[in-house]
């Protein structure tokens, strides 16, 4: 009986001693657990933990249970569960999971929160997912599904991760429910602070940032006061606020119409890595975006409002907000407008804003001007006014604008593929003069007198301003030339930059020294100057041992530069290296560059650079290693083509449109590639794609469209008419290349394997025929056509914006971004592309027909032939 006692209590002993989750315990708390003070939750993928913190310079006596980024080097807190309610550091204080289903926060005897939730299903269970979501789920025995209780991402603080929705919901025009966040009180206190978060109550998608006044009360979700940001606009990828950051590249989307203004309308944001991007409202009312380096610190994408002129309505109505000197805000009234109080805006009190300085007619609205008639001043570059009224019954910018003519109450208008047609009241308020050329069309309805006596001003500036300016390029040539006679007789060849005959580079990214003239980037001088540079070097006798000597058993493959190979750091990091060859012709001054511009280049479907080497002879590329290898080792391999589903097909062409408006519009440097292929995607662990090889890239400048070359450089197949005809190339000749590469995906086929099809001797040519036909699901490989099902539609909307890439004009062609906005919306109706004619033609040997399955040693890499230099004879 003592035995047995003894047993007894030990059992309960142990019992009570493992109710508490330890540290690295689980990512999961059940029934009858809690989390004690030293404890933590920690999710299945390491990213997040739920722990008691103290905030950084904080009370040290306050004690907080949150979420936390646990690899961020700084604390990193994107939610607080009782924000409002701190526990005593020096209580007995825990979190738990009751018998009726709700977690808690005790201190003592004292509940500080819960989250009032029950489930009678029972066997109630708290996890914390990667994405940073605290989950409370009940039932699910038996194997079925449990059910969803409570989850914090429905209550958030002041950060949206993803995963996350902001949503309105209206019903007959009233506030059914919406998602706000707060920001904190200050940066060491996690309580409820003065700005709010949320769409506009309106219906109009827009965010908001609302600021309570000192005496305001409530909590999250209290009264809001005065506005304090609008966000503008949603226009498919970015909102007009914010024109320059293209939001839908780091999974921003909207889902719901925002014409209709009654119906649930949410923002998403979703990542191919769920730990990348946050935003944060902070406690001053900055809404700020920041990506998490691998470093562990956090570097800012964007955000506002920074100056006074983000604010809302700085200037008051009917003018427009400048940045001035230090960011002060210069104020202007609209053209057609005079000051309200002409003694007030001359002291500096813009909230009174401007009035009409002639009245409208509205008899002859509809002449569109002349005489007594109204025109539209134009207004370039502009954050658009709030309270806009969306006209879903016009296609084009000449209807928006006889909309509003015929409008008496119509004061403007703004149309825009992202935005469609957008129409004001005579009351125009919060307009920003953006600095840097972005942003909107504004056109502003005024008397017709007053667009008369402007053009013929213009008239006049514009004469003078002409002879102004060839002047002084007359004179800058000659000054420019003055000082460039010894570049110029380097380049000719005359005489080397130091008393030697200079060789010609072949590296096609560097094809004039004009592409880099002017003042050069610090890191570059740092560079060149032999001083530390932001990009790692590697030791030659680290990266021969990383790939084993450059063993052939480590090759991964070779193209026009060198090899590649397989390598693992010391610290056990794989890592794929690319030797150039030493007869690629590549200088060291041009690989310099190369280098220290590429690693400029930071996104999720880019592949990394992660360092180089420079030794001798040796110029090597380090760069992240990829498991999965390259696109076309699953698409063109008959035998691993089945292993890409349409989802993940869809998934990778997305991936691929994102990184490439990253580099054409987002990025610091505008690039085009000129050799993008499914060689050239690489694939991650998680079929993430990923765009390498910078080898034929090209930089332009700021004001650059199109740019002519004697050097062709790119891939048979892929290249665009103008391209590898005479040899122009611009943005859209990448376009055309990701049209390739769309129906090489939709297919599961090369470019070239449709030369024996009749009638055709491309993939262009054969997919015109079949979708011209009514018969495009015909193209989508039968690997997964029989299991795609509903996504069919999916698919042959893809198929129409490939063979809108490939038309034969550039200026045909979509941008990027519109491919991007296209790909993401099925409302968005695509318009029909024009028949190819120009088709280019690669040999390679015969195949056994279209989806045939070859010969088992055929390589799926056949006719791949990558051409460094097309020259006549």
């Amino acid at each position: 009986m003592a035995h047995a006692a003894t047993t007894a209590a030990a059992l309960f002993f142990f019992f009570l001693l493992h109710a508490a989750v330890r540290a690295d315990a689980a990512a999961t708390l059940s029934q009858g657990q809690s989390l004690g003070a030293n404890d933590r939750l920690v999710s299945p993928g390491g990213t997040f933990a739920l722990a008691f913190f103290t905030p950084t310079e904080g009370d040290p006596s306050r004690r907080y249970l949150g979420v936390m980024y646990a690899r961020a080097k700084e604390q990193t807190v994107p939610w607080v569960a009782n924000r409002d309610a701190p526990v005593s550091a020096s209580s007995a204080y825990s979190a738990a999971v009751t018998a009726s289903g709700e977690l808690r926060v005790m201190e003592g005897d004292r509940v500080a929160w819960s989250t009032n939730t029950s489930s009678p299903l029972g066997n109630v269970t708290l996890a914390i997912v990667d994405n940073g979501n605290i989950q409370l789920t009940a039932g699910g025995g038996d194997g079925g599904q449990p059910e969803l209780v409570w989850q914090s991402f429905d209550q958030p603080a002041d950060t949206f991760l993803p995963g996350m929705k902001i949503t309105l919901d209206r019903r007959n025009g009233a506030v059914v429910s919406r998602t706000l966040f707060t920001s904190w009180r200050s940066a060491s206190d996690p309580g409820t602070g003065d700005f709010t978060l949320g769409q506009d109550p309106l219906g109009s998608a827009q965010l908001y940032i609302w600021r309570r006044s000192p005496r305001g009360g409530g909590g999250a979700g209290g009264e809001e006061n005065a506005t304090y940001w609008r966000s503008g606009q949603w226009a498919n990828t970015n909102f007009v606020g914010v024109p320059w950051r293209s939001l839908y590249v780091y999974g921003f989307k909207l889902n719901g119409d925002p014409s209709q203004r009654d119906g649930v309308m949410s923002y998403v944001f979703n990542t191919y890595n769920t730990s990348e991007y946050r935003f944060m409202l902070h406690p001053n009312g900055t809404e700020t975006c920041y990506m998490l380096l691998d470093t562990g610190e956090w570097e800012t994408v964007w955000s506002q409002p920074t100056i006074p002129c983000h604010a809302y309505n700085t200037c008051g109505a009917n003018a427009e907000c400048a940045a001035g000197n230090n960011g002060r805000p210069v104020c202007t009234c609209l053209k057609g407008f005079e000051p309200r109080d002409p003694a007030a805006y001359g002291g500096g009190n813009w909230a009174q804003g401007c009035v009409r300085s002639a009245p409208l007619t509205c008899e002859t609205n509809v002449s569109g001007g002349g005489g007594g008639g109204v025109g539209f001043a134009d207004l370039p570059g502009v954050k658009l006014p709030n309270f806009a009224t969306w006209v879903t019954t016009v296609g084009d910018e000449n209807a928006c604008s006889q909309t509003c003519l015929a409008n008496c109450s119509c004061g403007a208008y703004s149309y825009s593929i992202g935005t469609s047609c957008l129409t004001w009241g005579q009351e125009l308020l919060d307009i920003y003069q953006f600095p840097d050329g972005e942003g909107y069309h504004l056109h502003v309805k005024v008397p017709a007198s007053i667009l008369d006596t402007g053009s013929k001003t213009r008239r006049w500036t514009t004469v003078v301003i002409a002879v102004i300016v060839v002047v002084a390029v007359l004179a800058g040539c000659g000054l420019l030339l003055w000082k460039c006679r010894r570049r110029i007789k380097e380049k000719l060849g005359i005489v080397g930059s130091r008393g030697k005959p200079r060789l010609p580079s072949l590296l096609p990214v560097r094809e004039s020294r004009q592409d880099f003239s002017g003042p050069k980037q610090p890191e570059q001088e740092e560079a060149e100057g032999g001083k530390k540079c932001e990009l790692p070097l590697f030791p030659l006798e680290v990266v021969a041992a990383a790939t084993g000597d450059f063993s052939a058993d480590n090759k991964l493959g070779e193209g026009g530069f060198g090899h590649v190979y397989k390598g693992k750091l010391p610290g056990g990091e794989e890592v794929a290296v690319k030797r150039l060859s030493r007869s690629s012709g590549q200088g060291l001054e041009e690989f310099k560059n190369e280098v220290i511009l590429i690693a400029k280049l930071q996104h999720r479907n880019l592949v990394k650079l992660l360092g180089c080497c420079i030794q001798g002879e040796e110029k090597i590329l380090v760069y992240e290693y990829m498991p999965n290898k390259s696109l076309d080792a699953f698409l063109f391999d008959p035998a691993r083509r089945g292993l890409l589903d349409w989802k993940t097909r869809f998934h990778i062409i997305e991936g691929i449109a994102r990184g490439l408006l990253y580099l054409h519009r987002d990025s610091r440097l505008r690039v085009v590639h000129r050799d993008l292929k499914a060689s050239n995607i690489l694939l991650d662990r998680d079929m993430n794609p990923k765009i390498s090889d910078f080898g034929m890239a090209r930089i332009f400048g700021g004001d650059q469209n199109q740019v002519n070359t004697n050097r062709v450089v790119g891939t048979l197949g892929y290249m665009s008419p103008e391209y590898a005809m005479e040899g122009l190339f611009s943005v859209r000749s990448d376009v055309y290349s990701f049209g390739i590469l769309i129906l090489e995906i939709v297919s599961g086929q090369k470019n070239s394997s449709f030369h024996h099809m009749e009638g055709s001797i491309n993939i262009v040519g054969y997919a015109w025929q079949l979708w011209s036909a009514g018969k495009g699901e015909e193209l989508v490989d039968p690997a997964v056509r029989a299991a795609a099902g509903a996504a069919t539609a999916e698919a042959l909307r893809c198929v129409h914006m490939a063979l809108l890439c490939v038309q034969d004009h550039a200026c045909d062609r979509p941008d990027v971004p519109y491919v991007v906005m296209a790909l993401g919306s099925d409302s968005c109706v695509l318009p029909t592309p024009k028949p190819p004619t120009f088709t280019l033609q690669c040999t390679s040997s015969d195949r056994d027909g279209l989806f045939g399955g070859g010969h088992a040693d055929e390589s799926y890499s056949a006719c791949d032939l990558t051409v460094t230099m097309l020259q006549g004879r």
